[in-house]
This record gives C-alpha cells, sequence and structure tokens, in this order.
C-alpha cells in the first residue's frame, strides 16, 4: 500500500494553493459583479425597432355654453307710449290749425316712439278727414264774409253753421263767428240799420241794372228782413217787379 500520509511541508503548500484559488475566484466574482452593475445592457434589436409611442395630446378644455340672449320686452314701455301720445296730441293741434304737413310730421314720430300705435292710426285717419273736410271749408267762409259785409247776418249765420259742421276747431271759422257777433252788435246800434238798408238797396240796384234779378231779389229780400216799412225798400221792390214783367212785343 502507498504511504497516503503527507508531510507538513507538502501540506502547506496544498492550503497556500487552495488560497490562492479562493482569492482567484473570489476576485474574478467581484469583477463579473461590477462590470454588471456598471454597464447598462443594451436592448435588443427586437426591442429597439419598436416605434415610440407619441405622447398624449394636452386636455382640450370644454367650451362654455353661451348664454341665451335677453327676452325682448312685450311691448312699449309706459315713457314710449306718453311720447306717441304727446306727438299724437301735436298733430291734431297742427292739422286744427290748418298745417297738415306738420301734423304728419308729428304722427310719424308717434310711430317712430310705438310702432304701431292703434291711437295713431286712429289720429292719421281722423287728420285725413279733417283735410277732405277743409277742401270745402274755405267757399262757406268766403260767403259768410261777404255777407257780413253787406250786412246779409243770415245768410252768413247758415254759412257758418254749416262750416262748423266740417270743420268746427278750424281758426278761420272761429274768426268768421267772432267778425259776425261783432256785426250784429254794431247793427242794433241807432244809425247802423239804415246803414245797412242802404248798402243792401245799392247791391240790389246794382243787380237790377246787370239784369242779374236773383241777386236783387236777395238783396231785397234781406233789406225787407231788417226794415220791411222802409219806404225805398218799397219802392225798389216795385222797380224790381217791374223789371221782372215781360214787356209786350212792338
Amino acid at each position: 500500500m502507498a504511504d497516503t500520509s503527507m508531510t507538513p511541508n507538502k501540506n502547506g503548500l496544498l492550503y497556500a494553493i487552495i488560497g490562492a484559488l479562493v482569492v482567484v475566484v473570489a476576485g474574478g466574482g467581484f469583477y463579473l459583479y461590477k462590470m454588471d452593475t456598471a454597464t447598462p445592457l443594451m436592448p435588443s434589436p427586437i426591442e429597439a425597432a419598436k416605434p415610440v409611442p407619441p405622447p398624449p395630446p394636452p386636455p382640450v378644455a370644454t367650451p362654455r355654453p353661451t348664454p341665451p340672449p335677453p327676452a325682448a320686452p312685450a311691448g312699449p314701455s309706459a315713457a314710449q307710449i306718453n311720447q306717441a301720445r304727446s306727438y299724437i296730441a301735436d298733430a291734431r293741434r297742427f292739422a286744427s290749425a290748418g298745417d297738415f304737413t306738420a301734423a304728419e310730421t308729428s304722427l310719424q314720430a308717434a310711430d317712430t316712439a310705438v310702432p304701431g300705435f292703434a291711437e295713431t292710426a286712429a289720429a292719421r285717419r281722423e287728420i285725413a278727414e279733417m283735410r277732405t273736410a277743409r277742401g270745402q271749408l274755405a267757399p262757406l267762409i268766403n260767403q259768410a264774409r261777404r255777407a257780413i259785409d253787406r250786412g246779409d247776418f243770415v245768410t252768413a249765420d247758415r254759412a257758418l253753421d254749416e262750416a262748423e259742421r266740417l270743420y268746427p276747431n278750424a281758426p278761420e271759422v272761429i274768426d268768421a263767428r267772432r267778425d259776425l257777433r261783432a256785426a250784429q252788435r254794431q247793427g242794433a246800434q241807432p244809425g247802423m240799420q239804415d246803414m245797412r238798408v242802404t248798402v243792401l238797396l245799392t247791391a240790389a240796384r246794382a243787380a237790377m241794372s246787370l239784369g242779374d234779378f236773383a241777386s236783387a231779389d236777395r238783396a231785397l229780400d234781406e233789406a225787407e228782413r231788417i226794415d220791411g216799412r222802409d219806404p225805398a225798400v218799397r219802392q225798389l221792390r216795385a222797380e224790381l217787379a217791374a223789371a221782372q214783367r215781360p214787356r209786350p212785343p212792338r
């Protein structure tokens, strides 16, 4: 049998070799550990080929709802109605004075203040009727004044009654009525009655000279209403009757 016992020198050498190997293995493992932790791993080709997803879009702010428009007023205000009525009153005043152009201007202002206002439409119809009657007014006023000038107060009064029926607030009707009353008051004074009869007799003679027996008869009728017993009136009445009688053929 071989001798397996070893000498102390051989054992020491064996332990020294084993120790050196342990140091080498431990050092190599530590080195590999440091290399693994210090150097990052490179991605594989498949992982590198994957596209990078784009960043998410920024959040979009939700728009606020548009507030509804304010509700329209239900109708004209009290101030607008009062303004329109003021314009309507101006229009009636202008129309009464015969200024229909200014009256229409005021009505248009009322239309602007309150469009479609029923009172404006009523005033416009009323003023249109006044304007139509106005065309018939001037002849009646002229007739009344001519009658006043010759002292024919009955005819003047009838003409003014008709004018007042058509257009009672017309300034010229009011003025003519005032003049008629003044003439009637003067005719009641002493001496004025004779003057009126003289004027009527003069008008009757002038009409007779022109062959206008109808006008002469009307003048004598008025003179007789003033003083039917006046001899001059009776005389001229007889002359008028004679002039109206047919003449015998020659």
